[in-house]
């Protein structure tokens, strides 16, 4: 074997790991900046409080403001928090929060909720950087309302009413 062959072989396998690794970073690199968090129902500590509630807890490095939040009814409705607060009748409630809608650090919490008759099925939270909400339902949510509330959201249109 001659030593300009192995040296074109060798050249060759480190032209490819190059390659692999700058595809490799670059993906890195676009999804690094992704806002990322989780949206759960209930109290993200354990209280005997009567209100439900939801709470959003940072999953990135970077700030992430969240521009919209609420709950999914049982008649598959979404009920943004913030649009309802807006609404005289609703004043009636008392809305409580724990923390700022601008999560600064990971792990960041806001956790928000009021008095409620009926249980939501899920929760969902909307930051500014996206156009789709992230959603949660609870476990005993059916199949074929979580696919509703899904393609409800593929079009905020007829999510949200407007």
């Amino acid at each position: 074997m001659d030593v300009s062959i192995t040296k074109e072989w060798v050249t060759l396998g480190g032209a490819f790991v190059a390659a692999v690794a700058g595809v490799w970073n670059l993906a890195i690199q676009m999804t690094g900046k992704r806002d990322r968090f989780l949206v759960r129902l209930g109290p993200f500590s354990p209280d005997p409080t009567p209100e439900k509630s939801m709470h959003v807890v940072s999953l990135s490095d970077h700030k992430i403001l969240l521009s919209d939040w609420g709950f999914i009814d049982k008649d598959l409705k979404i009920r943004s928090i913030r649009v309802e607060l807006a609404f005289d009748d609703f004043h009636e409630f008392e809305v409580y929060s724990r923390g700022s809608s601008l999560l600064e650090d990971r792990s960041d919490l806001y956790e928000v909720g009021y008095l409620r008759r009926d249980e939501p099925i899920g929760a969902f939270a909307l930051s500014v950087a996206q156009t789709r909400p992230r959603v949660y339902f609870a476990s005993h949510t059916p199949l074929w309302q979580r696919l509703v509330v899904r393609t409800k959201l593929l079009y905020p249109r007829w999510a949200y009413g407007y």
